[in-house]
């Protein structure tokens, strides 16, 4: 038997980068701004300071931290690498007094382009409109997720250029293989009503 009482550990929270990635977009945003506006309000009162590890300061750790997911979202990169290859360039610049770097910031591809129209030209009706369903489900899945990463937002551009694609072939096909046959398909005759 053991004199020692047990007591629950004080609830800490974790501010980091992975605490906030389970956050849509719009919370992380709101974050960020409501941050900046207690910031500013602290500022503007002369009898308050920002005093390190006080609420202001781990408010602002924060925000650096919901930036930095949302950055991460966006571009597929981590913003403080980003940050510091500008910085590191912009110190290269100005110590060697060479042109001025470009700064752009990086953003991931997904590494397939779409397909051209030609890729679907050998496929049966039925065919065409299976790869036509098929890519839109599958924009649909990445577009519906509240948070899609950068590199999931380009996979879901590039999908559906594909289903259009597929499903122009299909319609076009299905309409004897022109615009103009698919146009004169659709116009009503005179006299006709819609019912």
């Amino acid at each position: 038997m053991s004199n020692v009482v047990d007591f629950t550990p004080p609830v800490v929270e974790v501010i980091d980068e992975e605490n906030y990635e389970k956050h849509a977009d719009a919370a992380l945003l709101l974050k960020c701004f409501e941050v900046v506006k207690d910031t500013l309000d602290v500022i503007n009162e002369p009898e308050y300071s920002i005093e390190k590890e006080d609420d202001t300061h781990i408010d602002l750790i924060r925000a650096f931290y919901a930036l930095k997911v949302l950055f991460k979202r966006k571009t597929g990169h981590d913003a403080a690498q980003v940050a510091k290859d500008h910085w590191e360039a912009m110190g290269r610049y100005l110590l060697e007094g060479g042109p001025k770097p470009d700064q752009f910031i990086p953003v991931i591809r997904f590494p397939v382009e779409a397909l051209p129209p030609e890729a679907f030209t050998h496929l049966s009706l039925q065919e065409l409109a299976c790869a036509a369903f098929n890519y839109s489900d599958r924009v649909q899945r990445l577009i519906l997720d509240h948070s899609p990463q950068a590199l999931a937002m380009d996979e879901a551009r590039v999908f559906s250029i594909d289903a259009t694609t597929a499903l122009r072939q299909l319609v076009l096909r299905l309409s004897g293989g022109s615009l103009e046959a698919m146009a004169a398909q659709i116009n009503r005759k005179h006299g006709e009503t819609l019912q």
